[in-house]
């Protein structure tokens, strides 16, 4: 009994001590988030491709959309529905606009919606990503930026290493250090 206690006590520990680390997508070395790019270089083989580009500083933006009407029953000269999408700096929406009424959830189809109960396709609402917009939305026709909020910001450098195999791996690098392992 003593010997099951203790192999499963000491089960748990080596799993809970390595949870964070993952194999190299290359070999059988262990590489974990916060890795340098140096380290990850030793640690495992040469990548098939390898990536590095700045990427934009983190700033306040606002996406127009020009969203058709609904239909006029009369037949009257009717213009577009414009939809004000704004950001934050950590690219979450913060404000929507239809038509200078601010509503917490509206839809990018052909109509937009105002009810605040009902969910439809392409619904977006407070809190949604970029990329969510972007999907249910499509390009924004005027984008306005902001300006960084310190004058010492530095876009940080990203690099991706590409590495084959099942499944196909690629490894997020922000300014040198590990932060995200794509399968």
């Amino acid at each position: 009994m003593f010997k099951k206690v203790c192999g499963l006590s000491f089960l748990l520990i080596t799993t809970a001590a390595i949870a964070d680390f993952c194999p190299c997508p290359s070999n059988f070395n262990l590489i974990q988030i916060g890795n340098s790019l140096d380290q990850i270089l030793k640690t495992c083989c040469a990548p098939i491709a390898r990536n590095t580009h700045q990427a934009e500083l983190p700033v306040p933006q606002k996406w127009s959309y020009n969203v058709a009407p609904p239909p006029n029953p009369t037949n009257a000269v009717q213009g577009s529905v414009e939809l004000i999408v704004t950001f934050d700096e950590t690219k979450k929406v913060t404000n929507l606009t239809v038509n200078m009424q601010s509503l917490t959830q509206t839809n990018c189809g052909n109509s937009p919606t105002t009810s605040f109960t009902q969910t439809t396709v392409n619904t977006i609402q407070i809190g949604d990503t970029m990329a969510t917009v972007k999907k249910a939305c499509g390009a924004a026709k005027f984008i306005q930026r902001g300006e960084p909020q310190s004058n010492n910001q530095i876009a940080p450098t990203i690099t991706e290493l590409q590495y084959t195999g099942p499944p196909p791996v690629t490894l997020m690098f922000e300014n040198g250090i590990l932060k995200e392992i794509k399968k």
